[in-house]
This record gives C-alpha cells, sequence and structure tokens, in this order.
C-alpha cells in the first residue's frame, strides 16, 4: 500500500482482514484482499457524458484508473473534498477501480464469527452492494462491501450501434462528389505569427507542433538563432528562433510560443524545430490564391526567405509562407553545421532492437475544453480556424448546433462541442476555435475552447478507456496515456461526430 496513516495487522486462520472507512457518518469496510492501495486524491482529467458519480480518471504509475465517488454511489449524495478524504484502489476482474471516501479510519483483522452474511438488518445501501455486517460488541455496526458487484455496477460496456446515442446514417453522396475533387487539390497551411506579422509552413511540411520544453541544452559559440537542442522521442532536434533567422527581434517566451517540428527532406538534418511566438490556425487553400513575393520583399530578408503571400479573402490579412528549401539550405546550414548530434541520447540512437518506425507513430490535434484535454486524428482534421462573426441560425435543430457557416462554397454545421459533451456553454474568447473534421466527403465544425498543439505520439501509448456509459463508450473510446509528463488525454471518434441525421439534414446530406 502506498499510504497508511492507521495500525495495521495480520489476519490469522480465525481472522478475516478488512479496510475500514467512512462515508459521512456511515461505517463501511473493503475486504482487504480485494484493496491494492490508499492514495491521496490524485489529479484527475474530467470525463464527459459519464455518469454522475464519475469523478475522473488519474494516472497511476502508468495505470489508468477510473475515480468514482462512492459517498454519490451509496447515499445518493455528495460532499466537499477535505484533508482526510481519500481513494481507496480496490482490483476486481474488471481491473483497478478508485472509489472516493471521507476518510480510511484503520485496517484490521476481527474474529470470522464477528462477520455475518445478515443482509436484513439496518443497512443503508442497497443489498446488491453489501457482502455482509460486521458485529463486535461495543463497537459500530460495519457494512462490508461487495467490491465485485460494486464496480460491475459502475462500468456500462455498450455494443450498440443505434439506439440512445447518435444515430448513424449512410455516407452521403450526390452533389458531394463533385466538391471533392477540388478539395483534392486544396493545400493546407499551418499559420503563425512572429514579430507581429503572420507567416506559415504548409501542412505536409510540419511533422507536429509541441510546447517550448523547459529542459533546451545550450549549445556554446553557436549561432544566435539556434537556441539548442531537445530530445523528443529519442530523436535529437535543433530548435532555431525563427524571427532571429530571418533577421528580427527574437521571439518572447510566454504560454502562447510553440515550436514547430519540420521535416528536413532537403538537409542535412533529419528534423528542425522553429520557434514562434503563437500558431493561429490551420487553412485549406487553392494554389490559385498565392501570389508571387515582390523581388525587394525578399531581398529584405535571407535571399529567398519567403516563398509566396497568400491574400486572405475579404480581409486586408497577408501571410507570407516560409521557404523552407532556401532557409536550410542558406540561412541555416552554416548556423547548424557546429550541431553535432552523434554522442547526444547514443542509447537511443544506437538500438538495434525495437526500433521505431513511422508506423508506430500516430499524429493528434490536441485541445481543450473545460479545462480537459481532448484529442483528434490529424488525418480526420481538415483545418482549425477563427469563429466567424456571424452563425447562420437554424430552427428545430438540437441545441448544440450553434449555426452554420459559408465555408469557401460549402454549408458547414458548426457544433458547440462543449454542449455535445453535455458540459456547461462557455462565453466567446479569441481563444476559441473551429476544428473542421471530416471523414467519407462529410465535413462538420466542432467549437473548441482553444487548441494547443498537433502531437505525436507511438501508438503504444493508445489504448482502451474505460467504459462508463453507453454514448461515453461510443464517443470516447480511445485515450493517450503519457507516463512522463503525467498526462491523459481523451481521443474523440469523429465518426459518431459526423453521423448525426440532424446535422446532415442541415448540410444538405
Amino acid at each position: 500500500m502506498q499510504e497508511m496513516e492507521t495500525q495495521e495487522t495480520t489476519a490469522t486462520d480465525t481472522e478475516l482482514q478488512f479496510v475500514s472507512f467512512q462515508i459521512g457518518k456511515e461505517k463501511f469496510a473493503f475486504p482487504m484482499q480485494s484493496v491494492g492501495e490508499i492514495i491521496r486524491v490524485p489529479v484527475m482529467v474530467g470525463v464527459p457524458l459519464g455518469p454522475h458519480q464519475m469523478m475522473g480518471l488519474a494516472n497511476l504509475r502508468g495505470n489508468v484508473l477510473p475515480v468514482y465517488d462512492l459517498r454519490a454511489i451509496l447515499l445518493s449524495c455528495t460532499a466537499e473534498q477535505t484533508e482526510t478524504s481519500r481513494v481507496v484502489v480496490v482490483e476486481s476482474t474488471l481491473g483497478m477501480t478508485g472509489f472516493l471516501v471521507d476518510k480510511v479510519n484503520r485496517v484490521y483483522s476481527v474474529p470470522k464469527d464477528t462477520v455475518v452474511n445478515d443482509k436484513q438488518g439496518d443497512s443503508s445501501i442497497t443489498y446488491d452492494y453489501l457482502q455482509g455486517l460486521i458485529k463486535q460488541k461495543n463497537e459500530p455496526l460495519e457494512q462490508i462491501l461487495n467490491v465485485e458487484n460494486l464496480v460491475q455496477s459502475q462500468l456500462t460496456v455498450s455494443h450498440k450501434k443505434d439506439g440512445s446515442g447518435l444515430q448513424l446514417q449512410q455516407n452521403r453522396t450526390g452533389s458531394q462528389d463533385n466538391n471533392s475533387e477540388a478539395e483534392d487539390d486544396l493545400q493546407q497551411l499551418v499559420c503563425f505569427s512572429i514579430a507581429g506579422q503572420e507567416f506559415a509552413f504548409y501542412l505536409h511540411d510540419v511533422g507536429e507542433i509541441v510546447r517550448v520544453p523547459d529542459d533546451i541544452s545550450a549549445l556554446p559559440d553557436s549561432n544566435p538563432s539556434v537556441l539548442g537542442l531537445v530530445n523528443l522521442r529519442g530523436r535529437i532536434i535543433p530548435i532555431v528562433d525563427l524571427a532571429m533567422n530571418l533577421g528580427m527581434q527574437p521571439c518572447e517566451m510566454n504560454d502562447a510560443t510553440r515550436i514547430i517540428i519540420v521535416n528536413c527532406s532537403d538537409s542535412s538534418q533529419s528534423a528542425v524545430g522553429f520557434v514562434v511566438a503563437k500558431v493561429s490556425n490551420v487553412v485549406s487553400i487553392s494554389p490559385s490564391a498565392l501570389e508571387p513575393v515582390p523581388s525587394m520583399c525578399n531581398d529584405g530578408y535571407t535571399d529567398g526567405a519567403l516563398e509566396a503571400v497568400y491574400r486572405v479573402e475579404g480581409t486586408k490579412r497577408l501571410i507570407s509562407i516560409v521557404n523552407l528549401q532556401s532557409v536550410f539550405q542558406r540561412s541555416l546550414s552554416r548556423a547548424l553545421s557546429q550541431v553535432d548530434l552523434q554522442d547526444e541520447d547514443s542509447d537511443m540512437a544506437n538500438q538495434d532492437d525495437g526500433v521505431l518506425t513511422e508506423e508506430d507513430y500516430a499524429q493528434y490535434v490536441i485541445f481543450s475544453i473545460a479545462g480537459q484535454e481532448y484529442g483528434v486524428s490529424i488525418e480526420d482534421t481538415q483545418e482549425i480556424t477563427r469563429i466567424p462573426a456571424k452563425l447562420e441560425s437554424v430552427p428545430n435543430t438540437p441545441d448544440y448546433l450553434q449555426g452554420i457557416v459559408n465555408l469557401r462554397g460549402t454549408v458547414l454545421p458548426v457544433i458547440d462541442l462543449r454542449t455535445r459533451l453535455g458540459l456547461p456553454k462557455a462565453e466567446a474568447t479569441d481563444r476559441q476555435r473551429i476544428v473542421v473534421l471530416t471523414r467519407n466527403k462529410q465535413k462538420t465544425g466542432f467549437i473548441v475552447d482553444g487548441v494547443a498543439e498537433v502531437k505525436t505520439v507511438i501508438t503504444d501509448s493508445i489504448e482502451d478507456a474505460p467504459s462508463l456509459s453507453d454514448e461515453q463508450t461510443e464517443l470516447l473510446n480511445k485515450l493517450i496515456k503519457l507516463n512522463k509528463e503525467q498526462r491523459i488525454i481523451q481521443l474523440i471518434e469523429p465518426s459518431v461526430l459526423l453521423n448525426d441525421n440532424d446535422i446532415a439534414k442541415v448540410s444538405g446530406g
């Protein structure tokens, strides 16, 4: 056990051992053989669409631990957590489960003859959970809980294809087939800002977008624009301040600062991370919307540092597309020539066994809703864009449908993902974005509180989420478990969100 604050006694052939705890004024007990450990209340991520007694998921030394409020289960009420609140981790045929209790009293042994299976006594709980009673002279009655029944009743596994969740629909055909050909010609840009100006990389050149780590290893006597090296899952990657490299003021580090990892097919480096002030969105554009860069502009930067300019339709915004080949060959070749990666992370670099390939990784767009992290596959993400000033409302539609918007000739339904997940609606902020998901020619926009990063993870870190309710089982059936970062990112299944008959009617499906 990780934490024991009371005296522990050893059971004998004539005794049984229990963990005794309190919920309000009631005393309960778990059989000792079913208890794995007792811990303080951990940091948890909430689970939308889960049962009301579900507190969340915790990362317990690499294991995903569902935690329930036992007071809500047994007494149908909740209470504030206190210094004495603990989570009792029990083990059953369904794995580990945590139950929040008000206080752990003790771990102790009692004579077998004091344990009775009389369920007709003065019990405050349902008989399904009650295994027996501990009756001792001059001691309050303690109710023994059946761990297996208690856990089984909380974990609801659903294999429904239709029913209480979203209704599934057939793939839409017809007029959208014509649009798909045009969509294939679109190019996607990752837009960001440095020194108050907007720039972009082509999405196909971007490996991932990550936060600035605390441990960038500085390189002595290196070019000022090369900030140092980071270890990203076994790869040693140089980190470059893109603003400084383009002859601008250095990027100021803050919460919005990001590193864009770019694959360097035309460089001696396998990848380079560029520090930018802020990543704004991902947009899909037609190549015909790009304009050449006036020669005087390129002369103002490092030889040919800009490839093209995108004039955002209906606005005065200009987004300059960085010429990566030029930056690598002309701007960075000398700066990075001093970077020697041979001795860094040699254990990972020289491993003969268990070498990971591209197929061992997956990329996800990570965004936040109500303080929790969620993710969708980048393959299902068409673009990330700002919320327009006005959405056209549609009568007689679900409350989570915010309206529709014309996205380059396509009617795009826009859903408030908070409301869709059963969470309180939030006030509009500048950080909110629309994540446009697409699958089988069907597109829908989802409003999220903010987009954090595009993250590459090892597929081994993706596992099944605990089944907590019918709709949650369909919509949030996978999660990413990042042990070193102590993070759990719940993955949303786009097909469930997109296959909504009510939304299909709005978009002409």
